[in-house]
């Protein structure tokens, strides 16, 4: 460990005085954000064009901390001949991709090294490995660079794209449904810790600069976001707003009907019909939910709203308040609404 920690302080400090004008360098008092830090060193274009494709260059400028695994251009360039152009078409993937590079909070080489596994943003977990030669590994990547300090969290340099797998993946919240389970892979995101700091609004710092349906994802709704993209309403709840969303749980898509969800996913007139019954316009927060009786939806139909010893939105009881997206808020409701 001693070997170790000295190859890591000769990274980070083994430097010459001209590294004190290097945005890569550890040694001096940050003044750039993740985001500055990585278009400064020069290396890390294809990562940057991902982020800003995948709509996450304001979440990686937060407040944080966020601590950030970096692959350079290099690693991104050793992928398959189109994975790149494929995946910056391809923004659910992107996203659930970028998202299994970042970890909440700010994890330094000291503390990476005594760890064997960390969750990311995503909800999958990457696994960390110390070499017999002293070597650090994330998944199949070595870090190369540690401890790259910057105003709202710390970057570690990585030699190859991390690429979360279904095994990977953190324990889910709730019933796994037939359209849930679409999202296998790389594509399903969200669960463990992660989801739950975002439903109870520990990390609403950060959601506050992600769209609904982005947020969605994280917290492990799923389901509710594979119906979303089916019913043609994923740009709406990315671009659009402000939307307050009711929100239904994985176990509420699971209490359905048997069969009730492949019927619905295809014909998409009705799902959407569905859908739009959960969206009402503006942000209505829980503070202002209560003071209602009743509310106007999207699809121009009209919900009851009771306060008795808890809050319902119809028959559905409201579970979790007040999750911030960029494009509006977000509660959590235990039933699907049915117009």
């Amino acid at each position: 460990m001693l070997a170790l920690m000295a190859v890591f302080a000769i990274v980070v400090v083994g430097c010459s005085d001209s590294d004190n004008n290097n945005p890569m360098s550890g040694s001096q008092e940050p003044t750039m954000d993740i985001v500055e830090t990585a278009a400064a060193a020069g290396n890390f274009k294809t990562l940057l064009a991902a982020v800003e494709a995948a709509d996450l260059v304001d979440a990686l400028k937060s407040e944080g901390p966020l601590t950030v695994f970096a692959p350079t251009d290099e690693a991104f360039a050793a992928l398959p001949p189109g994975t790149v152009e494929a995946l910056l078409q391809d923004i659910d993937a992107l996203t659930a991709i970028l998202t299994y590079h970042v970890v909440v909070g700010d994890v330094r080489a000291a503390q990476v090294v005594n760890l064997s596994s960390a969750q990311t943003l995503n909800g999958a977990e990457v696994t960390i490995m110390v070499t017999n030669d002293g070597k650090v590994m994330i998944d199949n990547a070595t870090v190369t660079v540690t401890d790259i300090i910057t105003t709202n969290g710390v970057i570690h340099v990585i030699d190859a794209v991390l690429i979360p797998q279904a095994e990977n993946s953190a324990s889910r919240i709730g019933a796994q449904t037939t359209a849930s389970s679409f999202f296998f892979g790389s594509y399903r995101i969200g669960g463990g810790w992660i989801s739950n700091a975002i439903v109870d609004g520990r990390l609403n710092w950060l959601t506050r600069y992600l769209s609904i349906y982005t947020v969605a994802r994280l917290a492990g709704l799923n389901t509710l976001a594979t119906a979303v993209n089916a019913a043609g309403l994923k740009s709406t709840l990315q671009w659009s707003g402000p939307f307050t969303v009711f929100a239904p749980t994985e176990d509420a898509f699971g209490a359905l009907p048997e069969g009730t969800i492949p019927a619905l996913l295809n014909d998409p007139e009705t799902l959407a019909n569905i859908l739009l019954y959960h969206v009402t316009s503006g942000r209505v927060y829980a503070a202002d939910v209560v003071k209602l009786t009743e509310a106007t939806m999207a699809n121009g139909g009209t919900v009851s709203i009771s306060v008795n010893g808890g809050v319902k939105i119809n028959d559905a009881n409201v579970i979790a308040v007040d999750i911030k997206a960029r494009n509006g808020v977000i509660h959590v409701i235990d039933g699907v609404l049915l117009p």
